[in-house]
């Protein structure tokens, strides 16, 4: 089996707790909230996420190359 790497891109908030634009090793079948999982994110916030510029869920599989970016919440008033 080949390693498969992704990109991961955060924004907002995430930003500051982990390191933006970061290679990630992922395994085959590999998901959007498994990754999310395994750099802490808490995968009981609703985030928005996109793979390679498309609109994704969090049951999306990702595969060799895929550049995932998560997007928190935002707020304001």
């Amino acid at each position: 089996m080949n390693a498969s790497t992704i990109t991961v891109k955060l924004f907002g908030t995430l930003r500051g707790k982990i390191e933006s634009d970061q290679k990630v090793m992922i395994s085959e079948n590999e998901t959007i909230r498994t990754v999310i999982e395994r750099l802490s994110i808490n995968p009981q916030v609703w985030y928005l996420y996109s793979v390679n510029g498309q609109h994704a869920k969090a049951d999306t599989r990702l595969h060799d190359g895929d550049v995932l970016m998560i997007v928190p919440p935002i707020s304001g008033g």
